[in-house]
C-alpha cells in the first residue's frame, strides 16, 4: 500500500475516544483531562507541531494509564499527518502495551498498527509475521471479551497469510469477513472476493472458487476478467457445459468485449456441437456495420469462422470465407481449402474460381496439380468432359500429377 494512501486511511480510522467518554472508563485528572483536550483542538486546527510539543511535557509527567494511552495515540495521529510512519508505529505500539484503552479501541489500534507493518518497505517478511502476530492476539483477546470484531479485520489478517502464500489458512478468516459483513446486512468488499477465489484457486477447490467468483460476476458483473475466471474454473473441472454456460450469460447481458474473449466463446460452441451459432455471432463481429463488438479479421479468426460453418454443414459460406482471407492475407492455401469444399458439393465453377485464386495467389506446384485434377475430376463427375479434358490437359504439364493426368485423358473418350 503507498504510504501517502495508507496515511489518509489511518487519518479516517485512528479516532481516538471522545474525552468524555474516557473519564467516565477510568477517570482522568482534570488536569489531564484539560491538557488533552487543548491538544485536540490544536489537532483539528492543523497545529501539528503545537499539538506535539504539549503532548510530549504530558506523556513525562504522566504514570501508566488511559491517560497515557490516549496521548501515544495522539501522537500516533499526528506522526502520521506529518508522514512520520516510523514514529507513528511506535506511538501506536506504547499505547498498545499499556492496555489501558477499552477492548474495542485497543482492536482498532492493532488493526491500524498492522497496517502500517504492511506498508513497510524493509524487512518485509519479518514485518509481516509481526503484523499477523498483532492481529491474531487482538482477534482473540477481543473475542474472549465478547468484543465485535469489524469484519475488515479479519480480512486484514487473510492479507497477511495470503503475502506469506498461505493461502489454504487465510480461506477461513476470509469466510469470517464476508460472513460477519452479511450479519450486518452489507455486501462483501470486492478484494474480499477476489482474495478468496485466489485462495480457492491455490488450494484447488475449483468448485469453490467458481462459486466465489459468482459472487464477484453479481458484484461487479462488468468486470469482463470475473467472468472468464470463472468460466475457466469449470473448464479445470471438466464441465464444458457449465463453462459455456458462463460465457453465455456473460454475452448475453453486454460483459464481453474482448476479443479474446469472443474467440473464446466461439470456440467452446464449435466445442460443444454448435457450430452454426458460432458461424453466426463470428459473422456478426467481423461485420463492419458492428461497432459494439467486432474482431479482427485475421487469418486465424477467418479460419475459425470457415471451420464453424464448415462443421455446421454450411460449406458454401466456409468456402467463400476461405476464399476471403486467402485474398486478405495472400495465402494461397486457403484458397485451396476453398475449392476442395466446392468440390465435395459439385460446385464445379466454384471450384474453378477458387482455384484460380490459388494460382494467382502463387500456389505451389504440387498443389496446383493435385486441384487441377480436383477440379478436372468434379467436371467429370458432372458430365462435363470438355471442361474435365482441359484440366487434365493442363496437368499433364505439372511433374508430380502427369501420370494421373495420363490415365484421366485415356480413360475420357475423344
Amino acid at each position: 500500500m503507498h504510504i501517502r494512501t495508507l496515511r489518509y486511511a489511518l487519518l479516517s480510522t485512528l479516532l481516538f475516544l471522545g474525552l468524555s467518554e474516557s473519564a467516565a472508563a477510568d477517570s482522568l485528572s482534570p488536569a489531564t483531562y484539560r491538557t488533552l483536550e487543548q491538544v485536540q483542538t490544536a489537532m483539528t486546527d492543523g497545529d501539528w507541531s503545537g499539538a506535539d510539543s504539549v503532548l510530549e511535557e504530558l506523556i513525562k509527567d504522566l504514570n501508566p494509564g488511559l491517560g497515557l494511552a490516549l496521548s501515544y495515540q495522539m501522537q500516533a495521529q499526528i506522526a502520521l499527518a506529518q508522514e512520520r510512519m516510523t514514529d507513528a508505529e511506535q506511538s501506536l505500539e506504547n499505547a498498545l502495551a499499556l492496555d489501558a484503552l477499552p477492548s474495542d479501541q485497543q482492536l482498532n489500534l492493532s488493526s491500524n498498527l498492522a497496517q502500517i507493518y504492511l506498508a513497510g518497505q524493509e524487512r518485509r517478511e519479518q514485518r509481516t509475521k509481526k503484523a499477523e502476530s498483532l492481529l491474531f492476539k487482538a482477534i482473540a483477546t477481543a473475542e474472549s471479551q465478547a468484543t465485535a470484531v469489524p469484519p475488515s479485520t479479519f480480512a486484514l489478517l487473510a492479507i497477511c497469510l495470503q503475502i506469506q502464500q498461505r493461502y489454504g489458512e487465510s480461506i477461513p478468516w476470509l469466510n469470517k469477513a464476508i460472513n460477519t459483513q452479511a450479519a450486518l446486512q452489507k455486501l462483501p468488499e470486492e478484494n474480499w472476493l477476489v482474495m478468496l477465489a485466489s485462495a480457492l484457486y491455490q488450494t484447488k477447490s475449483y468448485n469453490k472458487a467458481a462459486q466465489a467468483l459468482g459472487q464477484l460476476t453479481t458484484l461487479n458483473p462488468n468486470n469482463e476478467s470475473y467472468w472468464l475466471q470463472r468460466a475457466s474454473m469449470y473448464q479445470l473441472l471438466e464441465q464444458p457445459q457449465q463453462q459455456l454456460a458462463v460465457l453465455e450469460l456473460a454475452y448475453s447481458g453486454g460483459y464481453l468485449t474482448q476479443e479474446s474473449s469472443l474467440i473464446a466463446l466461439a470456440q467452446l460452441l464449435i466445442a460443444q456441437g454448435v457450430p452454426e451459432r458460432a458461424a453466426r455471432l463470428l459473422q456478426q463481429w467481423l461485420a463492419d456495420n458492428d461497432k459494439n463488438l467486432t474482431v479482427s479479421d485475421s487469418e486465424a479468426n477467418m479460419k475459425l469462422l470457415a471451420t464453424a460453418w464448415q462443421l455446421g454443414r454450411e460449406d458454401d459460406d466456409a468456402a467463400i470465407v476461405l476464399n476471403q482471407a486467402a485474398i486478405k492475407t495472400n495465402e494461397p492455401q486457403l484458397a485451396f481449402y476453398a475449392m476442395q469444399l466446392a468440390v465435395r458439393r459439385s460446385d464445379c465453377v466454384a471450384a474453378e474460381g477458387f482455384l484460380s485464386q490459388a494460382q494467382e495467389l502463387g500456389l505451389d506446384s504440387n498443389k496446383k496439380g493435385d486441384g487441377l485434377l480436383l477440379v478436372g475430376g468434379c467436371a467429370f463427375d458432372n458430365g462435363d468432359k470438355n471442361t474435365a479434358r482441359r484440366y487434365f490437359q493442363q496437368a499433364l504439364g505439372v511433374a508430380g500429377s502427369a501420370v494421373v493426368a495420363q490415365q484421366w485423358l485415356a480413360y475420357l473418350p475423344e
